[in-house]
């Protein structure tokens, strides 16, 4: 903001002198424009501190209302884990197996498509309690479901841009941390995928608190055991409805579609709310 009003001041005082030379110019060489000049000057001498003042409030006004829209300078980031910061890609695990078409539809929906699958990142079943549900769902393929469930691990891929993103934000003075609906066992396989972990300054996963988004609950609990400030930060996730989640528990929030896009998404974010 001072960048801008002294910029203006300057190009006021500018247009202004340039004005009254060329009238006294006019004046020396006895110009019939002299007069018309002397009346411009007159004129702008007064306009030009009025525009310069409406546009500072134009200026204000647009600020105000990018911040009422976006909020206010971030300090933290939040990512949610899978298919953000790692490939959650079942469909990638089942292309493994020598399954037929119609073989892996049926298995899909009976573990990876089942609504049993997302309470398991709540963290409140046993192993043995979910394994007889996905079997329940499908016993005719009970030998693949329990095998596939051992192993759900092995559906988690690296992204080798994680950890620089994180590095990234960190070097700018910002804090990182992680929201993830995520199951005790699936963690325990895929420790070596999450080798960001130690970069983030914090992270709170769903079987540890019992509770998954998109529930405002699992976002306030995170808000509270770091001390976050929900306006200054922002969430990221893959999800629509967990991005949503997120906003009505006062956080900002961007849906990630790409990492390229994101990642331009969120600077775009972060320059403007740190601009003055």
């Amino acid at each position: 903001m001072k960048n801008a009003k002294r910029f203006l001041a300057i190009l006021g005082a500018v247009l202004l002198l340039g004005l009254y030379l060329a009238t006294l110019i006019f004046a020396m060489v006895d110009s019939p424009f002299a007069y018309t000049m002397f009346k411009i000057c007159l004129y702008s001498t007064i306009m030009v501190p009025v525009l310069i003042y409406a546009m500072i409030l134009v200026y204000r006004r647009l600020k105000e209302k990018n911040k009422e829209m976006y909020g206010m300078k971030i300090d933290t980031v939040i990512f949610d884990v899978g298919n953000v910061l790692v490939d959650y890609n079942w469909k990638k695990y089942l292309d493994s197996f020598d399954y037929d078409e119609d073989m892996k539809e049926i298995l899909a929906e009976a573990m990876y498509l089942n609504p049993l699958w997302e309470e398991a990142d709540r963290g409140k079943l046993t192993p043995e309690e979910l394994t007889e549900g996905f079997v329940k769902n499908c016993p005719e393929y009970e030998q693949e479901l329990r095998m596939l469930y051992e192993t759900q691990g092995k559906t988690i891929f690296s992204f080798d841009y994680a950890g620089d993103w994180i590095k990234s934000l960190k070097k700018l003075g910002l804090r990182v941390y992680i929201l993830s609906n995520y199951s005790e066992r699936m963690f325990e396989q895929t420790k070596e995928q999450l080798d960001f972990l130690p970069l983030v300054d914090g992270a709170l996963f769903s079987f540890q608190c019992h509770m998954i988004k998109p529930e405002r609950g699992i976002y306030e609990e995170l808000i509270h055991r770091y001390n976050i400030k929900p306006q200054r930060a922002v969430f990221i996730d893959d999800r629509q409805k967990n991005v949503d989640g997120a906003r009505d528990a006062g956080l900002q929030a961007l849906r990630f579609t790409s990492y390229e896009d994101t990642k331009r998404a969120l600077s775009r974010l972060l320059t403007t709310l740190s601009s003055e």
